[in-house]
């Protein structure tokens, strides 16, 4: 019997890429109880603990950090492997455009194991936000977009990944009063400020942006050093954080005095209307890998 099962050291690496056991599950479409049994059972192999729990919260132990680094690799090295056997003769270009919500490391590794797979297919990927990859379809120049839109906006062609939630951020101590509200934003035409601004001015409220920054983090640290409340979304905000020790704290959510946005959609948007066999190939990897949590 093999002393290491690959599926194992995946479900480790896993926990480590998503910040916990209930997260992975969800992840590799298993449930937690089949998880932790993995875990289980890599550690009676090794009689070694890989984990350890201080304050109710769960970390890697030295060993499980050292089997970490080995499981990456073998991870890696099998889909790899598996991959070079399954290629296909499919050919032809694919020019992808992405947000930087899901330019995580499991988007990088879906469009490496494409890659593997189609070899003749020649993929370029490109990263802006909504606005600019809509613009960039409709100029054909990109082929398909990976994108996200409040519920209100899709089109009968869009292709749904996964329903999310967006939510205002703002630090513990910000004081929200009667003026303007100091706003931070991704870029002037961000959609989440563009639906802020109309929601506010039912209210009688405006805002004045104070900061623009476009990547998640930037904006992030802004919110935090108490320039301003911005709006993010949560469950990618939540993904970022996981395993960033103490960098989600002097943050809140604010839920009570402000108009809540309404549900957002990730989806794919394609530039012809319909997907190409291309385009079918890596909603398939995508799916299988990337839905984003509802």
């Amino acid at each position: 019997m093999s002393k290491f099962d690959i599926e194992s050291m995946r479900a480790l690496a896993t926990i480590a890429e998503t910040g916990g056991i209930t997260r992975a599950a969800k992840k590799l479409n298993l449930s937690q109880s089949a998880v932790s049994h993995k875990i289980k059972r890599l550690e009676r192999r090794l009689n070694r603990s890989l984990f350890t729990r201080i304050d109710g919260k769960i970390g890697f132990s030295r060993d499980g950090e050292k089997l970490l680094d080995y499981a990456r690799r073998m991870v890696r090295l099998h889909d790899e492997a598996w991959a070079s056997f399954h290629q296909s003769d499919l050919s032809g270009e694919l020019r992808l455009g992405i947000t930087e919500d899901i330019t995580a490391p499991d988007m990088a590794l879906i469009l490496s194991n494409f890659s593997n797979s189609f070899p003749n297919v020649a993929l370029t990927s490109r990263v802006a936000h909504t606005p600019e990859l809509v613009g960039w379809l409709d100029r054909g120049e990109i082929d398909m977009a990976l994108i996200e839109v409040f519920e209100s906006q899709l089109l009968d062609d869009d292709y749904p990944l996964g329903r999310q939630q967006v939510v205002w951020l703002q630090a513990e101590d910000f004081i929200l009063d009667d003026g303007p509200i100091p706003y931070v934003t991704y870029h002037r035409d961000c959609f989440y400020q563009a639906w802020a601004e109309q929601a506010l001015a039912k209210i009688n409220r405006s805002l004045r942006v104070v900061f623009e920054c476009p990547s998640l983090d930037g904006m992030v640290n802004a919110v935090r050093n108490g320039l301003g409340i911005g709006l993010v979304n949560y469950n990618v905000f939540e993904q970022r954080q996981a395993g960033r020790r103490g960098e989600g704290m002097g943050l809140t959510f604010e839920r009570n005095l402000l108009p809540q946005p309404p549900p957002i959609q990730h989806v794919a948007r394609f530039s012809a209307g319909m997907p190409t066999q291309q385009m079918d190939k890596l909603l398939e990897l995508i799916k299988q890998e990337l839905i984003p949590v509802s």
